[in-house]
């Protein structure tokens, strides 16, 4: 009998992206809030304080305007108590804008016009008004500075001809003597603090905020994700160095950088903390973590310096990364600990340096929660205050999240065993023939806290098939089978001989050999050894047509082709003339035939507001691109085309054996369908659809309400014994991918993984229809 397995992953459309959430298609200009970016009126809203606006006054007067010419703005709250003379200021942060193209793009957004800025903030996290969530501040004056400049409050220029003001530092100057004049100048403790593009002008403006004050006044600066490093990236170029020359150069920011470090390094050298923070004399606390999340993304390895896409996988999931990526990793670790070794050394600076993949930590979920990234038995938060108020050197540098350093447990057998083909004096003399050197590489398979025993890994030397050249400015090597290895029974799992990729060395190198033994975890049982799919034919259909597959029109005008249907089937062709002859449709009746959805069982949801969002845009997709000619006629026949785009109103209808994978809490439905932006102008769900954690009592219920609705929709499958479901709580989207697939930790039923379930459904060895809370409990407690 031969298998087929079609397999459907959920095409999610990205409507809006941030610094630390979806990042294909992210550039280092775009405009991007914060992790600690809540919503702000002095009030309570989903228990959250909710903080209004302030525009600063007097500030257009002194020419201190946000890039469109607005007004820049704050939100206060006042201090009370044992706190009404302490301030802590915090900038806001939203990375940078480096030409006009990029600065006009952000002057119509809250990061470059205080008319598009929302009218309240929530504070949370460190401006949190709850001592048991902000115990050290939470009853200070507290200050969010909106960030409207892009270039970290440090620029004065302006481009009469594209109207824009480049006025960061006016604005900081600004905003400080509006805050002076409101009770500031009384402070007798102060703290400046500052997230990403804010963490970096908190060290700029470090001594300046000191300067406001009498000596008298205990002042100090925290800088949380604004370290970042001038590092060569994965090309070899230097991407963010780049980036910040246009920053630099665009918006005048060198006339306002510190004179000690322009006397003797160029201005963009400048804009980097690490050559700052040695002279900085206020005290500086940073904390940042040594795999930042954003720098990993946009400075180590940038889209640009990756056009093969060999770190599309890493850059999203670390656990995801082959060993040489990780070495790579490993080096910006290095370097970002190298830089904060001569910080280190005074008694009043202060450090927290995890080993996080995170960017901002100042924000409510890292910042004091149960399970904030910890010292011993200390938050982050409580690291900070023993740092501010001297109860404490704070010197860390730790492995609080995920070790990612590459473990060699094993490298010793496998060396003495090579080593003992060789006479002891190998360092020196031929050895069969020739070699003066041999080096055996073993990389550790495990090299990630968090991998699986069973979990295949990437090796160090990732090679492709084809010939010894360059592509992409990385050296191809083909593959050679081992001649001789069948008769001697050395073969692979499946059966077939083994194989290696050799690149010849010259010159100096022509006798040295440098022995790479591949790593990739283990097998420990049968069923792991014959992982059900392994060895298929596997292929990945790219979806470039933007109706899944379905539409089948034009637009002349706009020159648009919209033929996902006829690609699919074109595709379907192709694969059938290599081989595949031998979908229902497609197949002979004694062709095993399944389908798999993962992460695309879509709800007609109604969204916070009490509109369909989702749908909405699904009728734009239906009518635009041609798909109702496609869409099943079982279901035209009685609903509009749009109803027959969700899979709720088709499935009870479909032949083929179907298993349908998903999460109850999808994240990508919650923040696009049942809770989007456009249903919540106040921004209440903004924390909430990005840490189920935060969310309040009556938003659980909703949320609840959502998994409701998906548990009713999928009731139908259930009557079938040909189909197959798994229903978890977990909040992801996509459950197929590597971490999640057969992973130690994969969300499981009982003992089994997903795959073991999925394997067992389309072999037919059991039913499973599994409606689960493996990952978490998300009901109201």
């Amino acid at each position: 009998m031969v298998n087929f397995f079609w397999v459907g992953i959920g095409t999610a459309l990205v409507f809006r992206t941030w610094v630390d959430g979806f990042v294909e298609e992210k550039s280092l200009d775009a405009t991007v809030p914060s992790l600690l970016e809540t919503y702000g009126s002095s009030k309570s809203a989903n228990d959250i304080l909710m903080v209004e606006i302030t525009l600063v006054e007097g500030a257009a007067a002194k020419g201190a305007v946000c890039l469109d010419g607005t007004v820049p703005a704050y939100h206060l709250h006042r201090g009370y108590g044992s706190g009404v003379n302490s301030w802590l200021i915090h900038l806001q942060g939203g990375a940078w804008c480096n030409d006009t193209k990029s600065c006009s793009n952000r002057k119509f957004s809250a990061y470059g016009s205080s008319a598009h800025m929302e009218k309240e903030r929530a504070f949370s996290g460190i401006l949190s008004n709850k001592s048991e969530e902000n115990p050290e501040f939470f009853n200070w004056n507290r200050v969010e500075l909106r960030y409207c400049d892009g270039a970290s409050f440090s620029g004065d220029s302006e481009n009469q001809e594209a109207q824009l003001q480049f006025r960061g530092q006016r604005i900081w100057l600004s905003a400080m003597d509006d805050l002076m004049s409101k009770g500031m100048r009384n402070a007798n403790q102060a703290l400046l603090s500052g997230c990403s593009a804010g963490g970096l002008s908190s060290i700029l403006h470090c001594d300046e905020f000191r300067s406001l004050f009498p000596t008298t006044t205990k002042v100090k600066c925290l800088s949380d994700a604004g370290f970042f490093l001038d590092a060569v990236d994965i090309s070899g170029g230097r991407t963010l160095r780049d980036y910040y020359s246009g920053v630099v150069s665009l918006q005048g920011v060198q006339e306002n950088l510190p004179r000690f470090c322009t006397r003797h390094l160029d201005p963009t050298s400048c804009f980097f903390p690490e050559n700052l923070i040695a002279n900085i004399t206020t005290p500086l606390f940073i904390l940042n973590a040594a795999y930042d999340s954003w720098q990993i993304y946009n400075s180590l390895a940038p889209p640009s310096a990756d056009p093969g896409g060999e770190w599309n996988s890493c850059r999203l999931n670390l656990a995801s990364c082959s060993a040489s990526q990780m070495q790579i990793l490993q080096g910006f670790r290095n370097q970002m600990l190298n830089a904060v070794k001569q910080f280190s050394v005074s008694n009043q600076t202060g450090m927290f340096i995890n080993s996080c993949f995170a960017h901002c930590q100042t924000g409510q979920s890292a910042w004091s929660a149960h399970d904030s990234p910890a010292v011993g038995n200390k938050t982050i938060a409580e690291a900070v205050g023993d740092w501010y108020f001297d109860r404490a050197e704070v010197k860390v540098v730790d492995e609080t999240c995920r070790h990612l350093a590459i473990d060699q447990p094993l490298v010793m057998v496998w060396t003495l065993d090579l080593i003992s083909l060789y006479p002891p004096d190998t360092n020196s003399s031929s050895v069969l023939g020739s070699i003066v050197t041999v080096l055996v590489f073993i990389i550790w398979a495990n090299g990630c806290a968090e991998k699986s025993l069973n979990e295949a890994v990437p090796p160090l030397l990732k090679t492709y098939g084809g010939t010894s050249k360059a592509a992409n400015g990385i050296l191809m090597v083909g593959l050679t089978l081992i001649e001789g290895a069948a008769a001697k029974g050395a073969v692979c799992l499946d059966g077939t001989v083994p194989a290696y990729h050799l690149h010849r060395g010259y010159g100096p190198g022509a006798n040295s050999w440098l022995i790479h033994l591949q790593g990739g975890a283990w097998c420990n049982d049968i069923r792991s050894c014959t992982n059900h799919f392994f060895n298929w034919n596997r292929v990945l259909l790219h979806y470039c047509d933007g109706a899944s597959f379905l539409g089948d029109s034009e637009n002349q005008e706009r020159k648009l082709q919209f033929r996902g249907q006829r690609i699919l089937l074109s595709a379907m062709e192709d694969l059938m003339s290599k081989g595949m002859r031998d979908f229902r449709g497609l197949f002979p009746t004694a062709t095993r035939v399944k389908c798999l959805s993962d992460g695309g069982f879509f709800l007609d949801a109604v969204d916070v507001s009490g509109a369909r969002a989702l749908r909405d845009h699904y009728s734009g997709v239906v009518g635009l691109q041609g798909v109702q000619v496609n869409l099943p006629r079982f279901c035209t026949s009685h609903l509009d085309p749009t109803s027959c785009f969700f899979p709720e109103n088709f499935i009870a209808n479909v032949t083929t054996p179907l298993f349908i994978l998903n999460s109850a809490y999808d994240s990508w439905q919650i923040p696009y369908s049942l809770a989007p932006p456009s249903a919540d102008p106040r921004g209440e769900w903004k924390t909430c659809r990005l840490n189920l954690s935060s969310c309040s009592a009556s938003q659980m219920e909703i949320l609840q309400g959502f998994r409701n609705q998906f548990r009713n929709a999928v009731k139908q499958i259930s009557v079938s014994k040909k189909k197959g479901m798994f229903i978890n709580s977990c909040f992801t989207h996509l459950l197929t991918l590597q971490g999640k697939w057969f992973a130690r930790n994969s969300p499981a039923v009982g003992n089994k993984t997903i795959a073991e379930a999925v394997g067992d459904w389309y072999f037919d060895r059991a039913e499973v229809k599994v409606v689960n809370e493996s990952c978490r409990r998300l009901a109201l407690k």
